[in-house]
């Protein structure tokens, strides 16, 4: 008898998470996602295998305080067995995966049903038994080590090697049997990501509000298992967050006799509102923010047509609302989506030479991830999914750049002691990389992921060179078609006092919209012209002495003028932008872009930005 190693991977992560079209099928995915890898990780400790990762005592919430989402790849030793006996198990723990997807999947029919929703059965079986995707691997763990490696090291490489062998020979089965190859022939797609066939009925019929599904909207079954996951647990929307600054400015009355009108909209006969309990803003209001914006509002309007309580509802709301939006202007309808995740995560995880390693890294970034949600309430945000080091969080256009600051300092902290012991060469000591889209909030919900992914990208900088990762990378979508990126490194904390000084001057109105376009006009016509670096600095420089404060009284005073040029002089001798930007204009004009986007709290304030142009 041996002693093995076993690894199973639960997937893909992308069908269970990216796929959404409202904030609560973002959430509802990663939740599900992370009770499948639960129930499969029970099923190993049943199975009296020992786990290394994730550790036992999480899969068991022993502490109520250690609940972060648990990552898709678990790995156990199982001693005294044979092969059969492994691959026994390994199939044992897939299936205790499908058998909890089942138990979600039957919940949500009955509901569906008990609506009255004619589903289509056969898509819907179909769809649930071919949503996971499992794969295992297993290697012994031999009596010797070999090469200088310790036995338990030379067992995880083999493994590793197994794993990667078997993702690569993928089973790709048809989605329809031969004989039924015309079965999903003029069946509409799933508008989450035109994979899968609708299992919503073909007479279009009037579906009951709690499902919030827009007009035309098809679902698959993921996508009908995640609408009533996400509402029971009251997720709360992206355009809560969105909407954070502009509820601020109003005072506790007028938002007491908003929070009164919003109350009808979340009734189960009307349901066009939800309830919130877990955003750092549930206090200020608890309700998602999605009909404080007016073209949200009249859409609203429309669909409801035929809901005689949902028509009274909204046009009480509608006494509230107009007021306040001529008394405070209408709210910004840009919200932020952030995307973390490890940078050299691999390469420090081949540092350990030992379970026990393995399960010290383990804790060590479960902790991590234990911290992150109460860190996005302290900013007003929410945590989406937090597996390890890999984050997903919604978050108000004024806490980003402190939220992500906040989110790598814990990080770094966590990682500190393991760290410290196991790294041996700085190419293996692990980084967070941090990526924010600020997006529209009518755009489609996975649209705005697929751009925070980018972001993320975009923050780990050149693969391999020294300044890889440990940056945030900030990506702008203004809905009229622009985008304007800005990566900061973590370690330049002068980069973060500037932007965080020139939103300040946003907000005090002691900077003009107009200054960071008429910035780049300089640098991009001095480029055209061929005009030298010193006849650029010139330009920004009697460009600064013209102009004036927001409102145009006054001029810009002399203090932040020459703080304005220091900056840029500091931008020009960067290494990026002796090569792409010799005079820092170019990279000065966006910081200062993105930090009027980052002070905005009304509609208003960000017309005049994207005016500014």
């Amino acid at each position: 008898m041996n002693s093995w190693l076993l690894e199973i991977s639960l997937g893909p992560v992308q069908g269970f998470i990216a796929a959404a079209r409202r904030s609560r099928d973002l959430w509802a995915g990663s939740y599900i996602l992370s009770e499948l890898v639960r129930a499969a990780a029970a099923k190993m400790i049943d199975q009296r295998a020992e786990l290394i990762y994730p550790l036992a005592p999480r899969v068991q919430r022993e502490n109520p305080q250690q609940d972060s989402n648990l990552s898709n790849i678990l790995l156990a030793r199982i001693d005294g067995v044979d092969e059969e006996a492994v691959r026994a198990i390994a199939s044992a723990v897939k299936q205790a995966a499908r058998d909890r997807l089942a138990s979600f999947a039957d919940t949500a029919m009955r509901d569906w049903q008990g609506a009255g929703v004619a589903l289509r059965n056969d898509l819907w079986k179909s769809q649930v038994a071919d949503a996971i995707e499992a794969y295992a691997a297993w290697a012994a763990i031999p009596a010797v080590g070999e090469g200088g490696r310790p036995a338990y090291r030379v067992a995880y490489d083999n493994l590793k090697q197994a794993l990667a062998a078997r993702k690569n020979t993928r089973d790709f089965a048809p989605m329809f049997a031969t004989d039924a190859a015309d079965k999903g022939a003029g069946v509409p797609k799933c508008s989450f990501d035109g994979l899968r066939e609708s299992v919503l009925p073909n007479e279009r019929q009037q579906f009951p509000p709690r499902f919030g599904l827009s007009r035309g909207e098809q679902l698959d079954a993921l996508g009908c298992i995640k609408r009533v996951v996400g509402r029971t647990e009251r997720f709360t929307a992206l355009s809560r967050f969105a909407a954070d600054g502009w509820l601020k400015k109003l005072d506790a009355e007028k938002r007491r006799e908003l929070a009164g009108a919003y109350e009808r909209l979340v009734s189960d006969d009307v349901a066009l509102a939800t309830r919130s309990s877990g955003s750092g803003g549930a206090g200020v209001f608890p309700y998602d923010g999605g009909l404080l914006f007016s073209e949200r509002y009249d859409i609203a309007a429309r669909d409801c047509q035929g809901n005689a309580a949902a028509i009274t509802a909204l046009a009480d709301l509608g006494k509230v609302l107009r007021p306040l939006w001529k008394r405070y202007g209408r709210p910004c309808p840009y919200g932020v989506l952030l995307i973390a995740d490890g940078d050299r995560m691999g390469r420090f995880v081949d540092q350990s030479q030992s379970a026990a390693d393995h399960q010290r890294v383990s804790d060590a970034v479960a902790a991590f991830a234990d911290r992150v949600p109460q860190l996005a309430r302290d900013f007003g945000g929410q945590c989406v999914f937090a597996g390890g080091e890999d984050l997903t969080v919604f978050l108000p256009l004024a806490a980003l750049v402190d939220s992500a600051f906040a989110l790598h300092e814990a990080f770094t902290t966590a990682m500190a002691a393991v760290v410290a012991d196991l790294v041996k060469a700085e190419d293996a000591r692990p980084t967070l990389r941090v990526g924010a889209a600020i997006c529209h909030v009518l755009e489609p919900l996975g649209v705005i992921r697929q751009r925070a992914a980018a972001a993320e990208k975009f923050a780990k900088g050149e693969a391999g060179s020294p300044a890889q990762g440990n940056a945030l990378g900030l990506k702008l979508h203004i809905r009229s078609g622009h985008e304007i990126g800005l990566r900061l490194r973590f370690d330049d904390l002068a980069g973060r006092a500037a932007l965080a000084a020139w939103q300040a001057a946003y907000t005090q109105r002691h900077l003009p919209g107009r200054l960071a376009y008429d910035t780049r006009a300089i640098a991009l016509h001095c480029r055209a012209t061929g005009a030298s670096s010193g006849v650029a600095e010139g330009e920004f420089r009697r460009l600064l002495d013209r102009a004036r404060r927001g409102g145009g009284a006054e001029k810009i005073n002399q203090a932040l003028r020459e703080e304005l040029d220091k900056r840029r002089a500091t931008l020009a001798g960067d290494a990026f932008s002796s090569a792409t930007d010799a005079t820092g204009l170019l990279r000065l004009a966006d910081e200062l872009i993105l930090a009027r986007w980052l002070s905005a709290a009304t509609e208003d304030e960000v017309s005049a930005a994207e005016g500014a142009q």
